[in-house]
């Protein structure tokens, strides 16, 4: 029975939830939940591993919610939380091919004339994003979606300010020259400043 007891209290007490946390994350993953998971379809392009993404990223969160809550900006340690953890993903996946029984059709050729305009724009847009490697698309997103600061990246990227603008510049221009060679794509250069 000794060693139950033992076995017990070598848990740490950080990672236990006080009583009231769990109602007070749970309005906090309310009221935060469509802000992140844009941010987590922007980061992987895709609305399965976005789901994915955000679920592993408030269950890393929670055990240690105590503490994160009493930061000025839960969201800003979220932000880094699934930053990091797409980051991790890619890494792993990176050497694995995926095989289709189809050859990718363009989708947007299916709505009406009305929104296709808007639907062709949106998805040449995520294409290039998504062509964007990891670093870049993460700054973009970032500094450019999110409307952090430099700093508030760097921070949640764990680089430099430098690293930061590096990374959306070259982000910025390749996403500028992937739109400017597909003539249908109504998006003006000053569209992405």
């Amino acid at each position: 029975m000794s060693r139950d007891v033992n076995a017990r209290s070598a848990v740490p007490r950080d990672n236990v939830a006080a009583p009231g946390a769990e109602e007070s994350f749970e309005s906090w993953v309310r009221a935060s939940s469509a802000r992140l998971r844009r941010l987590a379809y922007l980061l992987t392009g895709d609305l399965d591993q976005a789901e994915d993404l955000l679920q592993s990223a408030y269950a890393k969160v929670l055990p240690r919610w105590r503490k994160v809550s009493a930061y000025d900006s839960p969201e800003a340690y979220m932000y880094r939380v699934m930053v990091n953890l797409r980051t991790s993903w890619w890494r792993r996946s990176r050497n694995r091919e995926w095989s289709t029984d189809e050859i990718p059709e363009e989708p947007w050729r299916a709505g009406t004339p009305d929104e296709s305009d808007a639907v062709v724009q949106s998805q040449v847009l995520l294409a290039a994003l998504r062509a964007l490697p990891e670093r870049q698309r993460a700054a973009v997103v970032l500094r450019h979606w999110c409307d952090l600061s430099e700093a508030e990246t760097a921070h949640a990227m764990s680089c430099s300010v430098g690293t930061v603008k590096s990374n959306a510049s070259r982000g910025l221009a390749h996403l500028r020259a992937a739109l400017a060679q597909t003539p249908e794509s109504g998006t003006r250069r000053s569209d992405l400043r």
